[in-house]
C-alpha cells in the first residue's frame, strides 16, 4: 500500500494568486523549488497569453415608480477572526474574465439557471428577453453559457447570482466561518470563455513572436459571450428579485421556503450593469517535473494539476498542488531506495487553468505530436479535497485500473474498510463518471489528441467555490479536518501512476469501452425511435471492439503464460512493445481530424462537452449535437446530418479495432 501515514505536503497560500499575477509566480518557483529538492529534473514553460482582469464595474437597481435606486457595494466581507484581514485588498473585484464591457441599461428578466429549456419556459409563457438584462442563478450549467444563451435570446446583459436555495444550505446555514455554506456577500466568480486554450491562438501555442488573431476574429469564433455580465452575491440577487413583478415562477424556479417570492417580470426594477476590463498579453508559467524511466524513457505517464485560484483557492486548487507534490515526494523516496519507474513519469502544474484550462493547452498544442506517439495516459487532479466521499471520471479503459487502486487505500472516514469498499456503497459497481466535459486539465489530452485520461477527488461540489471564503480555515474546518483526505487522494493518484508507469503491460481494460459504448448506443437507440435513422452500423462496430478487445487480452495471457522462469522483457520485447503501442494507440483512433462540426477543436468523438453546457459530459457529442439541431429544424438535411454523424462515429470505432488487432487491412 502506498499510504503514507504522515500528513500530506499541506500548501497554505496567504495571498490571492490569479494567473498572471507575481503571486502566482512565487507559487510557480515554491513548486519548482519543492520537486528539485526533491531531485526530480524540472524546469518552468513560460507562454504569453491574453488574460483579462477588472478595472470598474457598478450595479445600481431602480425601483419604480418611485425612482429609488438602489447601488450595491459588490464586495465580498470579510469575516470574524479572518486571517486573512490583511490582505483582502489583494482579491481582485469580483468580476468574469473575458467579460465584454459596456453599460446597459434595461428592465430585469428572472431566467432561472438560464438553460436553452429556460429561455424556451419564458418563450411559451409570453415572456420577451430581448432588451432586458436577466437575472440567472448559477449552480446547473456552465456560467458562459447562461451569458450565451441570454444574448442568443436577445438580452443585453446578464446578471448571475449564487442562490441561498444552492449554495446557502437550502437557507438553514448561517454562512462561513459558522458553517461551510456560502456566506450572503460571497460570490462566485470565473471565466466566461467556453474555449480552451488562449482565445488569441486557436490551436497553436502562445509563444514568442506567434501568430494571433483579431479581437474581432475572437469574437466571431463565438467562444466569448458579446453583452455585459457581472457575478453578484445571494443577497445582492435576493434584493433584484424582490423587483420583479408580472407572472410568478414555477415552484422549480422558486428559491429558499423562506425567501421572496420568484416572479419572472420583465421589471419593474430596472439594473444599470456598467463593466469595464482590461486585456492584455501576460506571462503564465507551468512547471514540468520528470522521472525519466529506465527501460521506456519515451513513454510518458502525465500528472497534471493547475496552480492558479481565483482567490486564496484552498480547495480550487492548493488541494491538488499539495497533493501532486506529496505524490512526487514519496515518489522521490523510492528512488532513494533505488527503484526507477519503466516508463517516465512527468508531473505538470498548470497555469491559467481558471481562465480556459490555458496553460496546458498551450502545452498540449506546443507538444503535440510528441504527445500523441508517447503517452500513456494523463491523471488529473483538480480540486483534490472539498468534502467527504471519493469522485471518480475516466476513459472506460481505466476504470478497473482506479477500482484496484481504491482496494489498496484505507477510507480516511472509516478506516475499516478501503476506499473501493465505501465507494461502491450496497451496489456492484461504483459510479465513474467520463470525461466529456472541459472543467478541467484533461480536456486538451482527451478531446483534442486523444490521450486515455483519469480525474479523481474527495467530495462533489462545494458551496464556496470561487469565492474568497476557499481558504485554508474554511479547508481545516470543513473540507477536511484531519487532512485525511488528502492522503488518501495522493495514494489513489500515486498507485494508478505506478501501475502505468511500471506493469509490463498496460493495465487497459478495453472491453469495458466497448460495453460503455454499447450503453450509450442504447440509449441513442431510445431517442431517435421513429426517426428514420439507422443505427446499425454502430452496434456493428462495437461488436467489432469486442471482439478485438478480447483478442487482444487473449493475447496478454499467452505472453504471460510463456513468460517461464525469464524476464518478459527480456526475451519477447518486441512482442510486448508492439503490444502496448495497440493498447496505447487505441484511444487516438476515436479522433477526427475534421473535429465535431462547428467546434472543430474537439476531435473525439466519443466524448466532448455538450454544446449548450461547457461542464456537460456528453456521448456521442456530434451525434447529439446534430439531434438537437434537427429537432429544431424538423428537415430532411438536418436528420441526414444525424444519419451522417452515426457513421462518423461507426468508423471511428472501426479504427479502434483495427488498431487493437493491429494487422493491416
Amino acid at each position: 500500500m502506498l499510504c503514507s501515514p504522515k500528513m500530506p505536503t499541506m500548501i497554505e497560500n496567504q495571498r490571492p494568486h490569479v494567473a498572471g499575477t507575481e503571486a502566482n509566480a512565487e507559487v510557480a518557483r515554491y513548486v519548482l523549488s519543492t520537486l528539485s529538492s526533491y531531485d526530480i529534473r524540472s524546469h518552468i514553460r513560460s507562454y504569453g497569453v491574453s488574460l483579462t482582469y477588472p478595472v470598474s464595474r457598478s450595479l445600481a437597481l431602480t425601483h419604480p415608480p418611485s425612482g429609488t435606486t438602489t447601488k450595491f457595494e459588490l464586495q465580498q466581507e470579510t469575516y470574524e477572526g479572518d486571517p486573512y484581514i490583511d490582505v483582502a485588498d489583494e482579491v481582485l473585484p469580483t468580476f468574469y474574465a473575458y467579460a465584454r464591457s459596456g453599460t446597459v441599461v434595461g428592465p430585469v428578466v428572472y431566467v432561472n439557471y438560464g438553460r436553452v429549456e429556460d429561455f424556451m419556459i419564458l418563450k411559451t409563457r409570453g415572456v420577451n428577453v430581448s432588451g432586458t438584462v436577466v437575472l440567472a442563478r448559477m449552480g446547473q450549467i456552465y456560467r458562459g453559457d447562461i451569458v450565451a444563451n441570454a444574448y442568443q435570446a436577445g438580452a443585453i446583459g446578464a446578471v448571475l447570482f449564487t442562490d441561498k436555495k444552492d449554495y446557502g444550505g437550502g437557507g438553514d446555514g448561517k454562512g462561513f466561518p459558522h458553517d461551510k455554506w456560502m456566506p450572503p456577500s460571497g460570490v462566485q466568480v470565473g471565466t466566461l470563455y467556453k474555449g480552451c486554450g488562449d482565445p488569441t491562438t486557436p490551436g497553436w501555442p502562445s509563444t514568442g513572436g506567434c501568430e494571433r488573431i483579431s479581437d474581432d476574429e475572437v469574437d466571431k469564433g463565438g467562444d466569448i459571450p458579446l453583452i455585459p455580465s457581472l457575478p453578484v452575491s445571494a443577497a445582492d440577487g435576493e434584493a433584484i428579485i424582490k423587483s420583479i413583478g408580472g407572472e410568478m415562477a414555477d415552484n422549480d424556479w422558486q428559491g429558499c421556503k423562506d425567501g421572496p417570492v420568484y416572479n419572472i417580470g420583465p421589471g419593474p426594477g430596472i439594473l444599470n450593469l456598467s463593466y469595464t476590463g482590461k486585456q492584455g498579453i501576460n506571462t503564465i508559467e507551468n512547471v514540468i517535473g520528470i522521472i525519466e524511466g529506465e527501460e521506456e524513457p519515451d513513454r510518458f505517464v502525465i500528472l497534471g494539476n493547475h496552480r492558479d485560484a481565483w482567490t486564496f483557492g484552498a480547495a480550487d486548487p492548493n488541494s491538488g498542488t499539495a497533493a501532486l507534490l506529496e505524490v512526487a515526494d514519496r515518489l522521490s523516496k523510492l528512488q532513494k531506495k533505488g527503484w526507477k519507474p519503466r516508463r517516465t513519469i512527468i508531473f505538470c502544474n498548470w497555469d491559467a487553468e481558471e481562465y480556459g484550462l490555458i496553460g496546458s493547452t498551450e502545452w498540449v498544442e506546443e507538444n503535440r505530436e510528441m504527445l500523441t506517439s508517447r503517452v500513456v495516459a494523463y491523471l488529473n487532479v483538480d480540486v483534490a479535497v472539498s468534502g467527504a466521499g471519493f469522485q471518480a471520471a475516466a476513459t472506460p479503459q481505466l476504470d478497473q485500473l482506479l477500482m484496484q487502486a481504491t482496494k489498496q487505500v484505507r477510507d480516511p472516514e472509516n478506516s475499516s474498510q478501503s476506499i473501493f469498499d465505501s465507494w461502491v456503497g450496497t451496489s456492484d459497481h461504483p459510479k465513474i463518471g467520463r470525461l466529456g466535459g472541459a472543467g478541467s486539465d484533461y480536456a486538451p489530452f482527451l478531446q483534442h489528441v486523444g490521450i486515455p485520461a483519469a480525474d479523481m477527488s474527495f467530495g462533489e461540489g462545494y458551496p464556496v467555490y470561487h469565492s474568497m471564503y476557499d481558504d485554508f480555515i474554511w479547508m481545516r474546518d470543513f473540507g477536511d479536518p484531519m487532512f485525511r483526505r488528502h492522503v488518501a487522494v495522493a495514494s489513489i493518484w500515486g498507485l494508478v501512476a505506478l501501475s502505468l508507469a511500471d506493469e509490463e503491460f498496460l493495465p487497459f481494460n478495453y472491453l469495458s469501452y466497448a460495453f460503455e459504448l454499447q450503453k450509450n448506443a442504447d440509449e441513442l437507440t431510445n431517442e431517435l425511435i421513429d426517426k428514420n435513422i439507422d443505427v446499425t452500423p454502430l452496434f456493428k462496430s462495437i461488436e467489432d471492439l469486442k471482439i478485438a478487445a478480447t483478442k487482444i487480452d487473449n493475447e496478454i495471457k499467452a505472453l504471460e503464460r510463456s513468460k517461464g522462469w525469464a524476464s518478459m522483457w527480456g526475451t519477447k520485447p518486441r512482442q510486448v512493445r508492439e503490444l502496448n503501442d495497440r493498447l496505447m494507440m487505441a484511444e487516438r483512433a476515436f479522433m477526427d481530424r475534421d473535429g465535431l462540426l462547428g467546434r472543430q477543436w474537439y476531435k473525439h468523438l466519443i466524448y466532448a462537452p455538450s454544446e449548450h453546457d461547457d461542464y456537460g459530459s456528453v456521448s456521442f457529442p456530434g451525434i447529439t449535437d446534430a439531434i438537437e439541431k434537427a429537432k429544431q429544424e424538423n428537415t430532411i438535411e438536418s436528420w441526414s446530418s444525424v444519419q451522417h454523424e452515426v457513421w462518423r462515429v461507426s468508423r471511428a470505432v472501426i479504427h479502434v479495432s483495427l488498431v487493437l488487432n493491429g494487422v493491416l487491412t
